[in-house]
């Protein structure tokens, strides 16, 4: 390789980290017009644009130079890294797989396969690939990590355990073993220990806030004081532990709680908040705060101590209203009553977070594998799916109404929850919302399942009205949609049955 080339990485890579990025790629641009034909500059061009983050321009120069030099299971490897970053885990399959078959001495090639298998949900495979990168190397962290998270994934935190221990033996302010053995914990229920290890996800996937300046609660004494509980996570998040803020009203304190806009109207109507805001006023008198996810382990609560449902509501007037007009507007023989069951079949995508969306797609069901639910005489179908996702009502062409149009907030929604009889849903923020409500809901669940969930069963402690119906592997929606066809078939039986009964 041209010694001026290295001279020039050596440059942009200064520039890079002296946070110059802008001059970094304006010179790395202009150096590679006059880059050789030969493999390792394409190479070390690809590496500084990978140090930039600019995936697609890494990928291109990993592939020139194996262009020029095929056999390069390192290049490989570092191919199969940027597709993983640009979200292509079918190629960074494809990349890593041909690095192992090139150098099978290698772990971290291992390594890196099992994240990208449990990215795909592909929990076996991970784990196969994962066991056989800690043989190659016994210490090497990442291996024993991806371990647990495999196992976690397939439903086997208990067996997880041990490796999240092993690898915090060896690496104990690793954020993410220590986040990852937080969720293992919550999952089969060790709560006191969860909620302690779950603090890491400051120090893993969330960054903690740098605006305000009074004290993080940390249990003390609250009479008298004025405490900002504040919103982190998703809606579903704070719908489900919005319950406990009450509670540190009951210890004295006056509750702020700042959620954003979509939550405000809803939650002004919670008894034990003094005051709902969406954007935080700094001179707003202050004495205290605490991350609403925070309140359980500070309380010393599980779900089973938690406040009961329902804690959320509806004026009576509204549901009436609201939800009456919405049951109107889709019945279409009032003399042969007819069940409204709502559907939200998709997540929030996310697509600004990588692995988020990793997790949506694995969480999400395409509309026609819902078909079998549309066979169930006696129902009508309404969605309040938002986003891209409800165009898959008019793509699949399935008996299914949308009744989203005029919806601005989730006191909206949860308004016209009261028009339907049951809500079906995958694991969104809908699923919180009619569980806090104290209404019937549907949860379909991926196989992964969400920490709050557990691992087993059809019920949780969290929302009573909610029944589960879990994925037996990922990617197999046709098990629960069968399951859920047959229990709606049951469900009309009864509702007809009760409906003679009272015309009797």
């Amino acid at each position: 390789m041209p010694n001026s080339f290295r001279l020039l990485a050596q440059d942009i890579i200064a520039l890079a980290d002296a946070g110059d990025v802008s001059a970094a790629f304006e010179k790395l641009n202009e150096g590679v017009q006059t880059l050789p034909e030969e493999p390792h500059s394409a190479f070390l061009a690809g590496c500084l644009y990978e140090r930039l983050r600019d995936w697609q321009q890494a990928r291109r120069f990993y592939l020139q130079s194996l262009h020029l030099d095929v056999n390069a299971p390192r290049i490989w490897h570092r191919l199969g890294i940027v597709c993983l970053e640009a979200g292509d885990l079918d190629g960074a399959e494809r990349a890593l797989k041909v690095a192992i078959q090139q150098k099978p001495s290698e772990a971290p090639y291992y390594v890196d396969l099992s994240l990208v298998q449990a990215r795909k949900g592909a929990f076996d495979a991970a784990l196969e690939n994962a066991i056989t990168g800690d043989s190659l190397c016994p210490d090497h962290v990442p291996a024993i990590n991806n371990i647990a998270h495999a196992l976690q994934c397939l439903g086997r935190s208990e067996e997880s355990l041990p490796y999240y221990d092993r690898a915090i033996a060896l690496a104990p302010e690793n954020g993410v073993c220590r986040f990852g053995r937080a969720v293992s914990l919550l999952k089969i229920g060790n709560f006191e220990a969860g909620w302690r290890e779950y603090e890491w996800r400051w120090r893993c996937c969330q960054t903690p806030r740098t605006d305000l300046s009074v004290p993080l609660w940390d249990g003390e004494d609250l009479t008298g004081r004025t405490i900002l509980i504040h919103h982190e996570q998703g809606y579903g998040d704070t719908l489900q532990f919005i319950r406990f803020v009450p509670l540190l009203k009951a210890l004295g304190a006056t509750t702020v709680v700042q959620v954003p806009p979509p939550l405000v109207r809803l939650l002004e109507r919670m008894d034990g908040i003094d005051r709902v805001i969406s954007t935080l006023d700094p001179s707003l008198p202050l004495d205290l705060h605490c991350p609403l996810v925070g309140l359980p382990m500070r309380l010393g609560l599980t779900p089973d101590t938690a406040p009961e449902c329902p804690y959320l509501s509806v004026p009576v007037e509204e549901q009436e209203r609201v939800g009456g007009a919405l049951r109107q507007s889709v019945v279409q023989t009032p003399r042969q009553p007819e069940l409204i069951v709502g559907l939200v079949w998709n997540g929030d995508p996310r697509p600004h977070d990588f692995v988020a969306t990793q997790v949506d797609r694995r969480r999400s069901v395409p509309l026609e594998k819902l078909a079998p639910l549309m066979d169930v005489e006696g129902i009508r179908f309404v969605s309040f799916q938002l986003g891209a996702a409800k165009n898959q009502v008019v793509e699949t062409g399935l008996p299914v109404i949308d009744v989203t149009d005029g919806i601005v907030d989730f006191a909206d929604t949860a308004a016209r929850l009261y028009g339907v009889d049951l809500l079906i849903s995958v694991d969104t923020s809908m699923v919180h919302l009619a569980g806090g409500l104290g209404l019937p809901v549907w949860m379909i669940s991926r196989s992964d399942a969400c920490w709050r969930w557990g691992e087993t069963g059809s019920t949780t402690p969290w929302y009573p009205s909610m029944r589960i119906f879990r994925q037996p592997r990922s990617g197999d929606w046709e098990t629960p949609a069968v399951e859920i066809a047959g229990m709606l078939r049951q469900f009309v039986a009864l509702y007809r049955t009760n409906l003679a009964a009272e015309a009797a």
